[in-house]
């Protein structure tokens, strides 16, 4: 009989995640240990929570669950993420995990938490239960002389372990403004005192409106003078700060190889003087590579009516049209039914009839609502059925152009 309980049993949970993810390289005692502690320290934190799976009162696998709030179009709701979701080797493909997710899911609508999010370790997995895509990352990669200087801006200066709630306050006004961005819990912030986190802030009268944290790393065979610099964060909230903290980047030029800059905003490369890639590959005839993309996050709407109340405020187009959403969820077993009125874009419940009925699945539809696809591209890949063709323009038109998410919590 499987049972899921609050974990008491770090240690086994270690050794079960040491043989489930290997790239832990949890291969010693010593570094066994050290996690197991970092574990239970994690375990007193409010906002998260250890859960075992036990068999015949064996500990066969578990997971972390992580309670945030989320900007959701500049609005806050309650959400949870899942993280190292590990079952034993010997009790794999046995539905554990399948049970692991489906609990996860239960506890979340016990919550009142409509959303939850999670990193997968192979998206067309967690696809299959229920999760659709969120947004893509590019990271792209150039010589600090390709960024343009702003010299005329106030320089940063390094942030230390006393500016860590400045630090705080700043995250926190970029997270409140940006959708998709989650609240971060005070040991988040705790690169300002690793040794091997570099940290610097733009200050306007002792406020950080800014900061950067970046890495120095290099590739086998370099000698101590090559080094490339890795961004960690890179959080602004004024034009001042996004130019000042650029500019820190470009005037590396005589001390850096090259610079990996991974971000959400795909016109980045607007902004390098050279946009391309250092590998200076060509991906197709003559178009350069800028970038890497990828995608990480995935979403899932697990209460559609609490999720779209939260949305009332917030217009996704300029269209007046009423949609029937039809909603299956295998993953659950569930298949539901709503009708929304769109008065220029902002949704409201209705129980009357619909112009036109969409039937989706729940990953198509979370990432719909989440602003990571338009309604067209899931249409045209066959992810949609649609019925009422003559107001299917409206409704492309209203989703046509989403605000995309943000989102730099990792779990």
């Amino acid at each position: 009989m499987r049972r899921f309980e609050e974990m008491k049993d770090f240690k086994a949970f270690t050794e079960i995640s040491s043989r489930c993810y290997p790239g832990m390289k949890l291969d010693s005692k010593e570094d066994k240990e050290r996690y197991q502690e970092h574990r239970e320290k994690m375990n007193q934190e409010e906002n998260i929570r250890h859960i075992g799976v036990y068999e015949n009162g064996d500990m066969i696998g578990g997971y972390i669950e992580y309670q945030h709030m989320l900007s959701l179009y500049q609005q806050k709701i309650p959400a949870a993420g899942i993280g190292t979701v590990a079952v034993d080797l010997p009790y794999k493909k046995q539905g554990h995990a399948k049970a692991i997710i489906q609990r996860f899911i239960e506890d979340a609508r016990e919550q009142k938490r409509p959303f939850v999010q999670l990193y997968p370790f192979q998206p067309s997995f967690y696809r299959k239960m229920g999760f659709g895509l969120g947004p893509a990352l590019h990271t792209f990669r150039f010589h600090p002389s390709q960024l343009p200087p702003f010299p005329t801006v106030d320089p940063v200066s390094v942030l230390k372990e006393n500016d860590k709630e400045e630090v705080k306050k700043c995250y926190h006004r970029w997270a409140n403004q940006t959708h998709g961005a989650c609240e971060k819990a005070h040991y988040e912030f705790k690169f300002l005192d690793l040794e091997d986190y570099h940290a610097v802030g733009y200050k306007r009268n002792g406020q950080v409106e800014g900061y950067l944290v970046y890495q120095f790393h290099q590739q086998p065979g370099d000698h101590f003078l090559q080094n490339d610099l890795y961004v960690i964060d890179f959080i602004t909230t004024s034009q001042e700060a996004y130019q000042s903290l650029i500019h820190y980047l470009h005037i590396q030029k005589d001390q850096v190889r090259s610079i990996k800059m991974p971000t959400f905003n795909e016109q980045f490369s607007f902004l390098l003087q050279d946009p391309c890639h250092t590998d200076k590959e060509l991906l197709y005839r003559i178009y350069h590579k800028t970038s890497e993309q990828g995608h990480g996050l995935m979403y899932r709407i697990v209460d559609v009516p609490m999720f779209m109340k939260a949305v009332e405020s917030h217009s996704f187009g300029n269209e007046t049209v009423k949609i029937g959403w039809k909603i299956t969820d295998t993953f659950m077993d569930e298949e539901d039914y709503y009708v929304y009125q769109y008065t220029k874009g902002y949704p409201s419940f209705v129980e009357d009839g619909s112009d036109i009925d969409i039937h989706i699945g729940i990953a198509e539809f979370s990432s719909l609502m989440m602003g990571s696809v338009t309604l067209e591209g899931l249409i045209n890949g066959g992810y949609v059925k649609v019925a009422g063709e003559q107001y299917l323009e409206k409704a492309n038109r209203l989703f046509h152009n989403p605000t995309k998410p943000q989102c730099w919590t990792f779990f």
